[in-house]
């Protein structure tokens, strides 16, 4: 019988420890915060050497930059996939994309403050900056739809863009801040949140009727 590994760093192999350190870096952050987190508890917590992060992250900034991608990367998953089952309709597509976006950002908090740090991330990493474009493309894609018309690609540039972008993104922060349903229990609270964003998002549809397209 072979004799029991040293030490836990030796029982990952393959990628497994760069998957467990993401993973412990994860856990860390959803529940302390993105500030409280170090590379020697997240090694503490997979199980290896405080030095281990160092050979696969490079440092802090590196391993939060690489949670940050694979936060955005799960996050616009899902948003596609919500607005892929929305079916034909532009306005449920949309609708879908915005819900899909509140749910995530209430239920993960932590890790979407982690994702938009200047200090924690390096926003100017490469992977990170095309799953934004990702994001970016597919909304703005969408509105074009919902608009029957192109829409410039920088959505600085589109006022229908920014309105979906701060109802979507305002919501989220409003119930995460506890502003509003700040007594009501888990999961419970997360439940009536996403129906009050539905009813809200079908007001936000009533702006981009025939009426005010121009506007927009």
């Amino acid at each position: 019988m072979s004799a029991e590994p040293e030490t836990g760093e030796r029982t990952y192999h393959h990628g497994d420890l760069r998957a467990a350190l993401l993973a412990a870096a994860r856990e860390i952050v959803e529940e302390q915060g993105p500030e409280a987190f170090t590379l020697r508890e997240a090694a503490r917590r997979a199980g290896v050497s405080h030095g281990a992060p160092s050979h696969h992250f490079g440092d802090k900034t590196g391993l939060l930059t690489e949670l940050a991608i694979e936060t955005m990367s799960e996050r616009v998953s899902q948003v596609e996939a919500a607005r892929d089952a929305a079916g034909p309709n532009p306005m449920d597509q949309l609708k879908a994309c915005g819900l899909a976006h509140i749910a995530y950002h209430i239920r993960h908090p932590q890790l979407e403050s982690l994702c938009w740090s200047d200090t924690l991330v390096k926003r100017d990493n490469e992977r990170l900056l095309a799953i934004v474009d990702r994001m970016t493309s597919g909304l703005i894609a969408t509105m074009s739809a919902v608009l029957g018309k192109a829409l410039l690609p920088e959505k600085e540039s589109n006022p229908s863009t920014l309105l979906a972008i701060s109802v979507v993104n305002g919501f989220a922060q409003l119930v995460n801040d506890r502003v509003i349903l700040k007594d009501v229990p888990e999961p419970e609270r997360t439940e009536r949140a996403l129906r009050m964003a539905s009813q809200m998002l079908d007001l936000v549809g009533a702006v981009f009727s025939p009426a005010v397209r121009d506007l927009a």
